[in-house]
């Protein structure tokens, strides 16, 4: 990155109130610098387009489920509970996102460049989850004749999913509610247990 990094959190900071409040259309980069107190010029040394601010926000997102989800590692007595709690910690980094969740859903709309883009931003947990199921299968407590790969990109996909009916749809169900049912799917899918 050019530049220093206070600066960037500061224009990241700025960009995510105007955008909460606007959404990503209604949005101009001359409100998002006047917010940041910095000249647009300024902007465009740490961001390309509004578009790449919004990735770098749903990455900052992603980096700080990543190291939610590390933190549990090692911390139950089981990985079926360690997945779950994996997936609350995804859930409550999420919603501290929630007023900006629906800028996220906007922008995954877009072209088939910027898919792929934000399935490198994904990457990371998807690696995460495939490799805390691969221990659970090393360990027994998972069967071993399922696809780890399918399995992590359905679990990512739920968690998607709940988190765009929670923040963007605004569900009638709580998170608390699909935790327990996802729990209890996956117990019983995952499970080695007969």
């Amino acid at each position: 990155m050019i530049g220093k990094p206070e600066r960037f959190m500061e224009i990241l900071t700025a960009a995510r109130s105007v955008l909460a409040e606007k959404g990503f259309d209604a949005t101009k980069v001359s409100e998002i610098v006047e917010r940041a107190g910095v000249a647009k010029g300024t902007f465009y040394l740490y961001f390309p387009s509004k578009l790449d601010l919004v990735f770098a926000l749903v990455r900052e997102m992603r980096e700080k489920i990543l190291l939610e989800a590390e933190k549990v590692i090692g911390s139950q007595s089981s990985k079926q509970e360690e997945l779950i709690q994996v997936i609350k910690a995804a859930f409550s980094v999420m919603e501290n996102y929630n007023d900006v969740f629906p800028v996220f859903n906007a922008v995954s709309a877009f072209k088939t460049e910027h898919w792929k883009a934000e399935k490198e931003i994904r990457r990371p947990y998807y690696s995460f989850l495939k490799s805390l199921i691969e221990s659970g299968q090393k360990s027994g407590e998972f069967r071993s004749d399922l696809n780890t790969e399918m399995i992590s990109s359905l679990i990512e996909g739920m968690v998607e999913h709940v988190a765009h009916e929670c923040f963007v749809y605004d569900s009638m169900l709580q998170i608390d509610d699909y935790i327990d049912t996802i729990n209890q799917l996956l117990s019983k899918s995952l499970s080695n247990n007969d």
